[in-house]
């Protein structure tokens, strides 16, 4: 569905661009408009879209789930309050204050997560493998 909202967006800047400038050319300003407010509603969804996409993207290509990522499950901060070389577990920092400085450092860390199993098999893993028996007919 992201893909479909980022390609749609992309597509739509480009048939825009294109339509008014051709549109420019021949004068028809009223069309113009129309052609200008759907550029606008093309650059918001792409501006919208491609954040969530880019999440997304990164959560199947590390197997990681939307709560995990959310908690910091799996990442790790190397310069706390605490000191020391050693990485420190972002589930370990108690100081609200410490978590929000240290936020843009945080770093993924692949052994923590026991389901990564590198990009291109979770990413084949998730694309190609069924998550259902082959009896099952989808109802819950």
């Amino acid at each position: 569905m992201l893909v479909g909202f980022v390609t749609i967006a992309i597509l739509g800047l480009f048939v825009d661009i294109v339509l008014a400038i051709q549109v420019m050319e021949k004068g028809f300003w009223v069309m113009e408009v129309w052609i200008f407010l759907h550029l606008v509603y093309s650059m918001i969804l792409l501006g919208l879209a491609t954040p969530i996409l880019r999440i997304h993207i990164g959560l199947v290509s590390r197997n990681e789930l939307a709560s995990e990522w959310r908690s910091s499950d799996f990442y790790v901060v190397k310069n706390s309050k605490r000191g020391g070389s050693s990485p420190i577990p972002v589930k370990d920092l108690s100081d609200d204050d410490e978590f929000n400085s240290l936020f843009d450092t945080f770093q993924y860390e692949k052994n923590r997560n026991p389901y990564d199993k590198g990009c291109s098999q979770n990413c084949f893993n998730f694309w190609c493998i069924p998550r259902w028996a082959p009896e099952q007919m989808g109802e819950f």
